[in-house]
């Protein structure tokens, strides 16, 4: 019997999310965790720190943990169980913030935590009042008939500003003791101040604008405070320091992430001594307080910093890749306890395409649920073989190109041949090759096919033995997806050197290294002769690096267009919602314009989602932009225009403006259906949330679901190569979580909304 004929499948939803790129904000129930090793250790280290918060809360116990690990090993999915962990252990008495460290400076960084401390000012506020309190009370538990006054401030059930101001105490003191308790805590004389002035009437605005990176106003100027926080690297961390101290003060637990850190390390000038000290200094003040700080990047962010520093991090921690036995445990999860469609043969199979990477694990189980689904048919080997290819066909081949050229370009070799053919054999073809030195030599640039089985690895082989066979040159495989670990050690030996795989925000400094290195080797073997052999070189390097000027030209010139172009957005989307407020307030009703226009009456954290949703499918298709630059006379005008005449007519474009209108329309219809739903609710009167409105609401959801299933977004990157910009990896992939997990969110605030909040 087939294994699926006692199940009816008719609107199952896949139970793999379509998305492997874990966030923090939604650390929700249908997470996941594989307990590897990795995990164990992190949680062992979270649960120590929580228990020394909980038995000494006056003594420091901050930690400061290190997670490394490539791309899609789980990095930030770890960090978000850990919050999860932490918060659940405590009953949810946990502070946590979740930064992605931008690839500027640690006073970018800065700003992204002002704008989530500015969501929690009454936290802050409530945090100034407790040590306010604990001076109270110092003062006051010395003589017996005050005592109990004492033990009420330290307990939280008295004001202390109000009892100040009622028994008519000498605020100044008090204040001043504060302010000099702050100083002991932040070693900083402004902060103390701010601080301080948050226990004034009037003065809250303008603290938290100097908060927020901006120039102290006069106000504060007046009281000592006159540099913006931002002004300097070593400010901005120290401020980051400070609210660690404060928020973490006493037994409040506060976990905080800086994701990403390696970009912003690797950022240009920020390998200065002063902002790396500064961080260093940090780091120290974090774990001298009840902070646990986590700290994820790639493999190489540990060695990107100084010794000092990396001697400030408590523990370091690397992510592993998934075990056969440990992905059938995730399968059984994910499945109620059921392995089909899987069997343990096509699951170690797929570990072994994937070498265990989570991201890739759970993005090709997600595809292949929904084939077998689909065919009503067992996972096959062939079944994962095709997969996978179709997968790593559909990656970023196109990107990989353009890449490669704007390096050698920029190095000056733009005598490179694209689809070079050594000699009239197949096997002799080389995807790039670029002309080095004399003699007819040169570095063979080689872009992998997906490397799934010993077929594919023996192609390359011939390919390697073919072009060696020919010429004296320096070879490069290019990977667009890691090549399975059992096949490395014969890429390397046919190759020469390790195989290069893609990853979108390395690849270009990744690629430039390797082939300066290869075109050097060439050049110290064939050095040039005759009389001019001595000033070769010198020009040879003076034409380069006029190229690469010319180069740097081009590319500085088109980002001005793109900023122009996004900053036309920008200015476009303030006048829609001035418009829009204006139409609201020239209105009785308030009307919302758009297609939010439909949702306007559900509970507004509903309307915001679908705005959240609308915005996104704006973002991921962005041609409505480009056509209307198109009729515009400048020049950003005539080159909309060049875009349109050269994309529009081709397929890809079609099929992509396709699955635009439809997931437009989908939200749309999915809106229409809720908003219906919503006003079944207490019908008849008295009725209230029954379990069939519930079971409807569910119906509603999982009939989104399996629609958005078969909408292939994938093709939604052709508009964008058509716009002549790429979404950024995080924006995109922030739009597509959103959209992937759209009805659970919107089915959660809806039930929020209408659960009644007990008294």
């Amino acid at each position: 019997m087939d294994a699926f004929d006692h199940l009816d499948l008719s609107g199952e939803v896949n139970p793999y999310p379509s998305s492997a790129v874990a966030q923090i904000a939604d650390a929700g129930s249908t997470s996941v965790t594989i307990p590897t090793v990795a995990v164990r250790r992190a949680v062992n280290a979270m649960d120590s720190y929580l228990s020394a918060v909980r038995a000494r809360p006056q003594t420091p116990s901050g930690q400061v943990l290190a997670i490394v690990g490539d791309y899609g090993t789980g990095k930030t999915h770890l960090a978000s169980y850990l919050i999860r962990h932490a918060a659940t252990s405590l009953g949810g008495a946990v502070q946590s913030v979740h930064l992605n460290a931008p690839p500027d400076t640690f006073a970018s960084l800065y700003r992204a935590f002002a704008d989530k401390l500015a969501e929690r000012r009454e936290l802050v506020h409530e945090r100034v009042r407790s040590l306010y309190a604990e001076i109270l009370a110092d003062e006051l538990r010395v003589s017996s008939a005050t005592a109990p006054v004492a033990e009420q401030l330290r307990a939280g059930t008295i004001d202390p500003v109000a009892l100040v101001e009622m028994f008519g105490l000498m605020e100044s003191a008090f204040l001043r003791q504060l302010r000099e308790r702050l100083r002991e805590v932040t070693d900083n004389a402004e902060f103390s101040q701010a601080l301080t002035l948050l226990l004034r009437g009037g003065f809250e605005d303008a603290v938290w604008e100097w908060f927020s990176g901006a120039v102290p106003s006069d106000v504060l100027r007046e009281r000592g405070i006159t540099e913006a926080i931002t002004s300097s690297e070593t400010t901005a961390l120290q401020a980051m320091g400070v609210f660690a101290l404060l928020i973490g003060h006493g037994d409040h637990p506060f976990v905080m992430v800086i994701d990403e850190l390696d970009q912003l390390l690797t950022a240009a000038g920020l390998r200065a001594d002063e902002a790396i000290d500064a961080f260093k200094e940090m780091l120290r003040v974090f774990a001298a307080s009840n902070t646990f700080l986590i700290l994820a990047g790639l493999p190489d962010l540990l060695g990107s910093l100084r010794r000092d520093v990396r001697d400030r991090i408590t523990e370091h921690i690397t992510m592993s890749t998934l075990t056969a036995a440990e992905v059938q445990d995730y399968v059984l999860n994910r499945q109620g306890g059921r392995l089909e469609p899987f069997t343990e043969q096509t699951i170690a199979q797929i570990v072994d395409l994937t070498s265990g990477v989570p991201r890739q694990v759970i993005s090709l189980c997600h595809r292949l649920w929904r084939r077998a689904h689909d065919q009503r048919s067992l996972v096959t080997p062939p079944m994962v073989r095709q997969t996978a290819r179709e997968i790593y066909d559909a990656g970023n081949a196109q990107n990989v190109r353009a890449e490669i050229r704007q390096v050698l370009v920029g190095a000056g070799y733009d005598t490179y041949v694209p689809d070079h053919f050594l000699d009239s054999g197949p096997d002799s073809r080389v995807d790039y090759w670029v002309p080095v030195a004399s003699n007819d030599v040169g570095c063979a640039i080689l872009l992998s096919e997906p490397l799934l089985d010993d077929t594919d690895i023996a192609a390359v082989e011939r390919r390697c033995r073919s072009i060696r066979a020919h010429r004296d040159c320096e070879l490069l495989l290019v990977a667009l997806e890691p090549p399975p670990a059992r096949y490395r050690q014969r890429l390397r030996e046919a190759v020469g050197r390790e195989p290069l795989t893609y990853h979108p925000r390395s690849f270009v400094d990744q690629f430039a290294l390797e082939f300066k290195a290869m075109a050097s080797r060439l050049e110290e073997r064939y050095p040039q002769d005759g009389p001019l052999a001595a000033v070769a070189p010198h020009l040879t390097r003076l034409d380069r690096r006029q190229s690469a000027t010319q180069h740097l030209l081009t590319v500085l010139t088109g980002s001005l267009e793109e900023l122009r172009g996004r900053n036309d957005q920008q200015l476009a989307a303030i006048y829609r919602e001035l418009h829009d407020i204006q139409r609201g307030l020239s209105t009785t009703g308030g009307e919302r314009r758009g297609h939010v226009a439909v949702v306007a009456t559900l509970p507004a954290p509903v309307v915001t989602l679908f705005d959240a949703a609308f915005t996104a499918v704006d973002l991921l298709t962005p041609a409505r932009e480009l056509l209307r630059r198109a009729f515009q006379e400048d020049e950003g005008g005539r080159g909309a225009r060049q875009s349109v005449r050269a994309r529009m007519r081709t397929s890809e474009v079609h099929a992509a403006t396709g699955v635009t209108a439809l997931l437009t329309s989908l939200i749309e219809a999915f809106g229409h259906a809720v908003v219906e739903w919503y006003r079944s609710i207490d019908q008849p009167p008295g009725s209230g949330l029954t379990a069939r409105h519930r079971e409807r609401l569910d119906t509603i959801c999982r009939v989104f679901d399996v629609v958005y299933e078969y909408l292939p977004l994938y093709q939604l990157r052709s508009l964008q190569g058509m716009v002549g910009y790429t979404v950024p990896d995080r924006q995109q992939q922030e739009a597509e979580d959103l959209l992937g997990d759209f009805s659970s969110r919107v089915r959660t605030e809806l039930l929020v909304a209408l659960t009644p909040v007990e008294g």
